[in-house]
């Protein structure tokens, strides 16, 4: 990496609020982009980090800022991207503004100042109200729908071009909470299975007596016969109490209403039970499996409860059990919901899978799962904005590769190992999406230096467990790298795996002013850029469409 004198490397614009852009600007691009890159790249991540820019407002952690979503709208025969911003107009956004403080729990940050008040945000019975819909970390389709999701059950459904909230509020289709229960969390990262054309999540749960795992099939819906119309007496016979999945609100419109009603019919679940309920993020797919990494970062009923009084955010009901704990893989045959193993390898923590895929060998299939990993928990404390310019913590990248030929019982599993990807610390991976589930050759990352936050994008040969390019421009911050493939007339998309372009949206520090990047997909050269008129703070996962 290039030397560059560290007092003059700034990372505070990441974390400064960004102003919306409500009507659409058409941007020309400085050169020529492929002129068959067309499609619209959806970002979402932090717009604003406390309220009308009043410090005593501020939030605490970078995942407790206000959704702000990004359209970038690419057509290589003009040569131009069109570009809007939004807010998310959540709940918990328009109270905010409206009492100029928080008013829902968030991930780092308890805006609640008694014990009562914080009682009634960790146990809102059926008032889904309560929670936070502050959903600021993704963008997904999920059953036609384009959503903005974090890590409760609540989704954003947003307009597609307009970027207007259209909820305002509608929960995700994973499950409703009933007075029972302590604590839910999903993991961020669906996942589309191309294969079954269906959409994969998970939910975990803790009761006052058991803790489950909901692992949701949601089937696209041109491949069920769904009835467009459904009145609200239909609804009410498909879906009984004990299921608990989906829940209405005053404040919920007609078409997340219709949402709601369409993914009942069209989705499965399959309830399994938790030993002790971890922290996950993401997960990954292969061909025929969904496979879960149940790291030892464990919520409990006890932490949970204990953090009620406390005046304390939803980080401290985490307990690291990683010194005498292990993290298990868990194996969830796609086509019946079965778990097939349970599968022990060693302790670590990690927010993103890389990819997964499945080698038969005689009459065993291991599966070699690719994961940013780390040693332990602390990134998150690391992630608390005072400590944005301080060192983040060691990131051992590894390739895990648990068995999944033997079935769960006795309590006798093949043994998972690991062992070190490439020496380069690295997050927010992405690959060729057609290449999800299958044996791959490359990815891509956002370098990730222990002194410049994120200040790089890099290409990584999955089999030599090399870097073979990197892209870098002093005083510069770009985000998650999105490989776009180059379509194929005959629709073979596995013909070069990395025949495409890679986008990134980069903050230019010094202008402070973000562009759109084009890459060339092998050299990593620039191809061009396209400056937005406003910088964008951080951002942390988008998809292009």
């Amino acid at each position: 990496m290039t030397d560059i004198d560290q007092e003059k490397w700034d990372n505070s614009n990441l974390f400064t609020s960004a102003s919306e852009v409500s009507n659409e600007e058409t941007i020309a691009f400085s050169g020529t982009i492929p002129k068959w890159l067309k499609g619209t790249l959806y970002r979402n991540g932090l717009g604003a980090n406390d309220i009308n820019n009043d410090p005593p407002t501020s939030v605490n952690h970078a995942f407790d800022g206000f959704a702000f979503i990004q359209k970038y709208a690419i057509d290589g025969s003009s040569q131009t991207v069109r570009f809007r911003t939004s807010f998310i107009k959540s709940r918990a956004y328009k109270e905010a503004i409206k009492r100029v403080h928080l008013t829902t729990r968030q991930f780092g940050t308890d805006p609640c100042k008694s014990i009562f008040a914080r009682f009634q945000a960790i146990f809102p019975g059926n008032d889904i109200q309560t929670l936070t819909d502050d959903t600021h970390v993704t963008v997904q389709i999920v059953s036609n729908e384009l959503m903005a999701l974090t890590e409760t059950m609540i989704g954003n459904i947003f307009g597609s071009d307009t970027l207007e909230t259209v909820g305002p509020l509608t929960a995700l289709p994973y499950k409703q909470l009933v007075e029972s229960e302590i604590f839910t969390a999903t993991t961020i990262h669906v996942m589309h299975d191309d294969k079954r054309s269906m959409t994969v999540g998970c939910a975990s749960r803790i009761t006052p007596r058991n803790s489950w795992l909901d692992a949701i099939f949601i089937s696209d819906e041109n491949t069920k016969n769904v009835a467009s119309t459904e009145t609200e007496l239909d609804h009410e016979k498909i879906i009984s109490v004990n299921d608990r999945f989906l829940l209405f609100t005053s404040e919920m419109s007609e078409r997340g209403k219709n949402f709601n009603r369409r993914s009942t019919r069209i989705q499965d679940r399959f309830v399994l039970p938790f030993e002790k309920v971890s922290y996950m993020h993401s997960a990954s797919l292969t061909e025929n499996f969904l496979v879960l990494t149940e790291i030892p970062l464990h919520f409990s009923r006890f932490s949970v409860l204990r953090t009620l009084p406390s005046g304390t955010a939803i980080t401290n009901m985490f307990n690291w059990n990683g010194d005498n704990m292990s993290t298990i893989f868990r194996v969830i045959n796609l086509d019946t919901g079965e778990q097939i193993a349970q599968i022990p390898g060693s302790a670590f923590f990690n927010f993103h899978h890389i990819n997964a895929f499945g080698l038969k060998m005689e009459d065993t299939t291991t599966i070699l799962i690719d994961i940013c990993a780390y040693d332990d928990h602390r990134l998150i404390d690391e992630l608390y904005l005072k400590n944005y310019e301080s060192t983040i913590y060691h990131l051992t990248n590894k390739r895990i590769e648990p068995y999944a030929g033997a079935r769960t019982g006795q309590g006798v599993y093949p043994i998972s190992y690991a062992n070190s990807l490439v020496p380069v610390q690295f997050e927010l991976p992405r690959i060729n999406p057609y290449y999800i589930g299958k044996s791959y050759c490359c990815f891509y990352a956002a370098h990730s230096p222990p002194d410049r936050f994120i200040d790089a994008l890099i290409k990584v040969d999955a089999e030599s467990k090399k870097e073979c390019a990197i892209w870098e421009l002093p005083f510069t911050s770009p985000s998650e790298p999105v490989f776009v493939p180059k379509p194929h007339a005959n629709g073979d998309h596995n013909s070069i795996e990395d025949d495409g372009v890679v986008l990134s949206v980069v903050l230019d520090q010094k202008r402070k002013q973000s562009f759109l990047l084009v890459l060339d997909r092998s050299t990593f050269t620039e191809l061009r850029r396209a400056y937005v008129p406003i910088h964008i703070p951080l951002s942390f996962h988008g998809n292009f469409y």
